[in-house]
């Protein structure tokens, strides 16, 4: 998959300085457009009915609708928009829970610009930007009695499971390609199979299958 010419972006937070300078962030590329921004989850909905956003940057605490129920309510459109979660710390448990309920990928507000460029570019081409790190944390937060119970891996044949053993390192396609030799088409084709398989519905959920298997340590 690849990122669309002009890659459209919702901005959810109630804060308005925020809103403006990730607006800011944004407004010196040229293939990122921010079209549109909202103060609540309440208003997402509209929004996203209205403008069709590729990438939705959501902030997980708001004073009326928070970010995680509106991430949910967002992954029951028949065609959702890709959401990148927003959050004052770099891990918390309200990451682990908008990952599970769907979110893309996240991002601390403190992130560098090009940090923000590259997770919407990632995003939306069906990639997303994440660390080994990062995992770690998420995976270690999320290690609670809620927590999903763990899918084996025998499930997976012996490709898939190297597609998966490279992806939770936060490796994009090409990245997967080059180190197993493989075309981008199969790896897509492996990656397809490794989300039907698993029951996860994007990389990051793939990725902490994989680390609570024990895959990647």
């Amino acid at each position: 998959m690849t990122a669309p010419a002009v890659i459209t972006v919702l901005i959810v937070d109630d804060d308005p300085f925020v809103r403006r300078g990730v607006t800011d962030i944004f407004a010196k590329t040229s293939d990122i457009s921010v079209v549109a921004d909202v103060e609540d989850g309440d208003l997402v909905p509209a929004a996203v009915a209205a403008f069709r956003p590729h990438v939705v940057l959501m902030d997980l605490q708001m004073r009326r609708i928070g970010g995680l129920a509106s991430t949910r309510e967002l992954m029951t459109l028949a065609h959702p928009p890709k959401v990148i979660a927003m959050t004052a710390m770099d891990v918390d448990d309200l990451v682990v829970q908008a990952i599970e309920a769907g979110a893309h990928s996240f991002l601390s507000k403190s992130e560098a610009p090009e940090t923000f460029h590259q997770s919407v570019r990632a995003v939306a081409s069906g990639n997303t930007l994440f660390s080994e790190d990062s995992l770690r944390k998420i995976v270690a937060s999320s290690m609670l009695p809620t927590a999903p119970v763990s899918v084996s891996m025998d499930v997976l044949s012996p490709r898939e499971r190297d597609v998966l053993r490279i992806l939770a390192t936060g490796s994009t396609n090409a990245d997967i390609s080059s180190e197993l030799y493989l075309s981008e088409t199969t790896v897509k084709t492996h990656i397809s199979g490794i989300f039907v398989k698993l029951g996860v519905r994007n990389r990051v959920e793939a990725a902490l299958a994989a680390f609570r298997a024990g895959m990647v340590t």
